[in-house]
């Protein structure tokens, strides 16, 4: 085990010893070599079964950078879509015209962090008060990190592409062979690692933890896909190899130059900066982590159950880009 591999063994330790999380599984991606270790269980009870590289994840909140960002940047390649753009060119019945997609993609459009009563709507009601939410302030002010941003890149997609899963599936997963990788995965129950326990919903398995996600059907923007530790290893070398995986190119390296280029507040394109160190690209959620420092050429994939503690995830997420800065 390498000394960097120990850091993030210290780091997942001490959220298991904490109570913080089960178990986690997790990779260490380096120039010369790549570290995969799965540490404790999947939940308590009978849950309390072994990880292993079969387990899929709910990703949560990572579903941003994963899938959304890396479509966009796709549709930006290509011209189908520009960075400038206003929300409106695409999505005719959206209220507010100065709102651009460079705004979604840096969380500084001004909208709100959840939409009223969305618990209560149906999917079709949530997007009608989304096209007509209020601004908590004028677009570009400041940032403010919001799902709906996500939401809407992803209605954006489905409008182009005309699916955001087809999409996310033949133009980036297939090509990096993540075949354990999409939204609303057809598996057997028992591959997923539980999420939480909800008291009204139980066991949350195989199914998106995330209530928005669930209004949305799984499939959105923001959050809903699924994947395994191996899979997102290969993601992440193919960003540290500026979009190109085996002789493929699944993203423009020119993007990177514009990735780097950013940083508002912490926030680049989608990914957001690590604030010890700018040169740390990460993308996080209540359920892990990936990130990578694409000038040391390190990244790092860690996957585990639902953390309830946000300090906690906070400390965690922390020391873990330490790791890697």
């Amino acid at each position: 085990m390498t000394e960097q591999m120990h850091q993030i063994h210290q780091v997942i330790k001490k959220a298991i010893d904490n109570r913080n999380i089960y178990g986690a599984s997790y990779s260490l991606i380096l120039p010369k070599e790549i570290e995969n270790r799965y540490e404790g269980v999947q939940g308590k009870d009978e849950l309390a079964v072994l990880l292993d590289p079969s387990m899929i994840y709910d990703l949560s909140s990572m579903t941003e950078v994963i899938a959304t960002t890396t479509r966009i940047f796709q549709l930006l390649a290509v011209r189908a879509i520009g960075l400038k753009d206003p929300v409106t060119k695409y999505l005719p019945g959206f209220s507010n015209q100065d709102i651009s997609i460079l705004h979604l993609l840096t969380h500084t459009s001004g909208l709100p962090v959840k939409v009223n009563k969305s618990k209560h709507f149906t999917g079709i009601e949530f997007t009608n008060a989304l096209y007509s939410v209020g601004l908590d302030f004028k677009p570009g002010e400041q940032v403010q990190v919001s799902p709906l941003n996500f939401v809407v890149l992803g209605i954006i997609i489905r409008t182009v592409d005309g699916s955001i899963d087809r999409a996310v599936q033949d133009r980036i997963l297939y090509p990096l062979a993540m075949t354990n990788t999409g939204f609303n995965l057809n598996r057997p129950k028992i591959r997923f690692v539980p999420t939480r326990k909800d008291p009204k919903r139980g066991q949350i398995q195989g199914q998106v933890e995330d209530q928005l996600g669930l209004l949305l059907n799984g499939e959105s923007g923001y959050t809903g896909l699924f994947s395994t530790l191996n899979d997102l290893t290969v993601f992440i070398e193919m960003m540290l190899n500026r979009g190109n995986y085996q002789g493929k190119e699944i993203l423009d390296p020119q993007l990177f130059d514009a990735i780097e280029k950013f940083n508002i507040d912490g926030q680049s394109l989608g990914w957001s900066r690590f604030s010890e160190n700018a040169d740390v690209f990460y993308g996080s959620s209540p359920t892990g982590l990936i990130a990578f420092n694409a000038k040391k050429q390190q990244g790092m994939v860690v996957l585990h159950d639902f953390v309830e503690d946000s300090d906690a995830r906070a400390e965690m997420l922390t020391d873990l880009l330490r790791v890697i800065q």
